[in-house]
């Protein structure tokens, strides 16, 4: 209205034109099309009229802003192709029309006056737009990018208590099921044993208080690791393989064991080993035929090897894939493919004939891809049956 006070005084032309020029600017966050017929319309009605509303065309400023900073680049495009048209068509005026109301020296200054003049109007309104786009892109850039490191942050927790979740379980079951399998191998015994043989159902008890206690320390270990998370999971490693075939013989089993090579101090290799042998080991002692001797052969001159050979009588053929290959389906072949993946090997496990066969291969630490540093290995033992 302060426009419209102004221009009426000086004609009806340019006051209708300021009047125009309002309802433009009040509708522009509205409709973009609206708005730019509208400015349109009010430079057609000041062209053809005989005055123009000089103070109010400010507000084209305004509309140049709003199409300058549109999302769509096909709006921002339309906005400089109207700037150029609009400094033209101003100039254009100017030659014509203004040489005889600001001088007498040609329409040529005229032209170039009113050109520049709009020029910075329209030319600084759209600029102003455009750079205040390039400011929010900017600033959803950042938003965009503090996002996603909070969703990678989200994705990699979850990942790592999935991970936790699935080393939990694995080291629940290799305890859990390598030491009920003892147990109940020895108590078989020892009610067999107990009016012929009391020696023998003596010693069998013991192994079963032994084992126990073995378990019990373990799952503490493992309770005070799911209470806080902070503490070192458990790592036994060659110390406890001593433990572990002695506990297998005690049970009953034949167990040849040969050992080559120097052994890896690798913490990761100490514990995948232990688990690989243990579980073998284990599932041996509960399907296998103990009437018949069980091999356990450990080469450590290409990285770890496993082979742990026992006969079998009356076991179901495991799941196979496409390629014939045997499918680890319990969870104790499950949790050794897991271990031995994690650690960068191979794993395969199946019947052949009337054995059933474990194989682990996992290679030497700067063997495994994006290993880093040197090994060092601690300790030699020499060929032969443990």
């Amino acid at each position: 209205m302060f426009m419209f006070a102004i221009h009426i005084g000086q004609g009806t032309v340019p006051g209708v034109a300021a009047l125009v020029l309002a309802v433009g600017l009040a509708v522009r966050r509205v409709s973009w099309q609206l708005t730019s017929v509208i400015a349109l319309g009010a430079a057609v009605l000041q062209v053809v009229g005989p005055d123009i509303a000089y103070l109010a065309n400010v507000a084209y400023a305004a509309f140049f802003f709003t199409l300058g900073s549109h999302r769509d680049a096909r709006v921002r495009r339309f906005g400089l192709a109207a700037a150029g048209l609009a400094v033209a068509g101003a100039a254009a005026y100017g030659a014509t029309r203004g040489a005889g109301e600001f001088s007498r020296s040609g329409g040529w200054a005229t032209a170039v006056g009113l050109g520049s003049m709009c020029a910075l109007v329209v030319g600084g309104g759209w600029l102003a737009g455009l750079l205040r786009w390039q400011s929010r892109q900017t600033v959803q850039a950042r938003i965009d990018a503090q996002i996603e490191a909070v969703e990678r942050r989200r994705i990699s927790d979850l990942y790592d208590v999935e991970q936790e979740r699935r080393r939990i379980a694995a080291d629940m079951h290799d305890v859990v099921a390598h030491s009920w399998a003892v147990v109940a191998a020895q108590s078989d015994g020892a009610r067999y044993a107990l009016r012929d043989n009391p020696a023998g159902a003596e010693q069998a008890l013991s192994v079963i208080g032994e084992t126990a206690r073995t378990a019990i320390a373990d799952l503490r270990t493992i309770v005070a690791q799911l209470r806080d998370p902070a503490l070192q999971p458990s790592t036994p490693g060659y110390e406890q393989q001593a433990e572990l075939v002695g506990r297998m013989r005690a049970s009953g089993m034949d167990l040849e064991l040969v050992e080559r090579g120097e052994r890896d101090d690798s913490p990761l290799l100490a514990l995948t080993a232990h688990r690989l042998l243990g579980e073998s080991l284990t599932n041996a002692l509960k399907h296998g035929d103990l009437d018949q001797p069980v091999r356990a052969e450990i080469d450590w001159t290409d990285g770890y090897r496993l082979t742990v050979t026992n006969h079998v009588s009356g076991v179901d053929l495991p799941d196979r894939d496409r390629s014939g290959r045997a499918v680890p389906s319990g969870h104790g072949l499950v949790g050794m493919a897991e271990r031995t993946t994690v650690a960068g090997g191979t794993f395969s496990a199946g019947r052949e004939g009337d054995l059933w066969v474990v194989r682990a291969h996992v290679p030497a630490y700067e063997a495994i891809p994006g290993a880093t540093g040197d090994t060092a290995t601690d300790g030699t033992t020499t060929e032969g049956t443990a």
